[in-house]
């Protein structure tokens, strides 16, 4: 299990990171939250579930997949 930074999760979510905080303070989330120190971290694996729902580990497989492929980059000149 990896713990992912309030700024992780809120770019899962689609959400600010003040957002994820104040939820966390009022326990208002779908999903455990862990204190370290004055930063929240929270369970890879229920965040994903939480986004994604039970194929949460197809999505993000496929996510990875997309961020590593260099075909899938834009270099920004189109070659004719």
């Amino acid at each position: 299990m990896r713990l992912l930074s309030t700024q992780e999760v809120a770019q899962i979510l689609g959400v600010s990171e003040s957002g994820v905080r104040l939820n966390a303070q009022k326990g208002r989330l779908g999903f455990r939250t862990v204190r370290v120190g004055s930063k929240w971290k929270f369970p890879d694996e229920e965040v994903y579930l939480y986004a994604y729902g039970a194929n949460w580990r197809e999505h993000v497989k496929q996510q990875d997949l997309t961020d590593e492929d260099p075909s899938n980059a834009s270099s920004g000149t189109e070659q004719i």
